[in-house]
């Protein structure tokens, strides 16, 4: 049967974004869908699911931006537009204090989440799971299997191909059609997350001998200082693209190049619906939480360097997981198809 519903998934993290997008296009295709999306990420769904759903933006930027008032009334706003609609379900794929906020305030004949919801008491059904062994992609896909009685694929949703959007001037000559592409991310949500920047600088140098133009990404202070980093260890020049690209930007560039390769993070998982090959360099990450579930993508990681008793954020060996990844094991894995 056919259900109007609600599914809340405003994450703020680009990958957590990514690595639900097959759930969601499960769901979309199953049942009429209005879907809560943190804003910055509502472009690129809407195009992962080809427009098959009602997308509702999370304006999360601009709520930040105001005063506690100002918030209230932002927020208050978005609920209201929901609370126009009548659904036959609420679908909290988030599982935050937020989305469990926005299912009390929303009419919905059943409420439904996984089992680490807040305000678990406003919820008809918590869908149990285990996170310690499973990966974030089956916090998501579980509930919706409990809905749809359907598995979900255990695969990323590959994106379209996408049409070359504008760029600003300083871009207008990628790529170069002349050379291939390679694209790097150096930054990562956390400093453990971090291949060394000197490493991505010689990276960036052995690529460009080897005939490619290379273009790194970066967005916000914190990744400016890496990209210069980066910078200051280069001998070959490199097309620094840091603040210039939107979401939707991004992908069609990521689209455009023949290798990606960067640390754990949100373009890391959205490099791996692309097409494009991707090398992730993986720390003290878990491996069974994170590994992208792409085709097109290999993991190089040494979790096997790491004491037993490390944990990401105190690690009892200098984060040796992450920097024991050496260039030659970079380069091999680019050498290997």
């Amino acid at each position: 049967m056919r259900l109007r519903l609600l599914v809340l998934q405003p994450t703020r993290f680009l990958g957590n974004a990514v690595i639900s997008l097959q759930t969601l296009a499960a769901l979309t295709r199953a049942h009429d869908v209005d879907l809560v999306i943190d804003d910055r990420h509502a472009s690129l769904i809407n195009i992962a699911l080809e427009s098959r759903c009602r997308v509702v933006p999370y304006p999360r930027a601009k709520i930040k931006s105001r005063s506690a008032l100002g918030q209230l009334k932002t927020f208050y706003r978005l609920v209201r537009h929901v609370r126009a609609n009548r659904y036959d379900m609420i679908i909290d794929l988030d599982g935050t204090s937020l989305t469990s906020t926005i299912v009390t305030l929303i009419r919905g004949r059943h409420r439904i989440g996984p089992e680490f919801v807040k305000r678990r008491r406003f919820y008809d059904q918590a869908v149990p799971m285990d996170q310690a062994t499973q990966h974030c992609f089956d916090d998501f896909a579980i509930v919706a299997e409990s809905v749809n009685g359907k598995p979900v694929p255990r695969q990323y949703l590959m994106l379209p191909e996408l049409p070359q959007p504008e760029l600003s001037p300083t871009l207008t000559s990628i790529p170069n059609r002349q050379k291939p592409l390679a694209c790097l991310h150096p930054s990562a949500s956390k400093s453990y997350k971090e291949w060394p920047a000197s490493q991505f600088a010689s990276l960036s140098d052995a690529l460009h001998e080897r005939g490619y133009q290379v273009i790194i990404l970066g967005s916000g202070d914190d990744e400016r200082l890496t990209i210069d980093a980066i910078s200051e260890h280069t001998r070959h020049a490199f097309i620094d693209t840091h603040n210039q690209l939107d979401i939707i930007q991004v992908a069609w560039l990521i689209q455009q190049c023949h290798l990606y390769v960067g640390n754990d993070s949100g373009p890391m998982h959205l490099a791996a619906i692309t097409g494009t090959k991707v090398i992730g360099l993986f720390g003290p990450t878990e491996l069974i939480r994170w590994r992208p579930l792409s085709e097109t993508t290999t993991i190089l990681a040494h979790q096997h360097l790491c004491d037993p008793k490390c944990q990401p954020e105190a690690c009892l060996g200098n984060y040796r997981c992450m920097s024991a990844i050496t260039l030659d094991d970079v380069l091999a894995a680019i050498d290997n198809d």
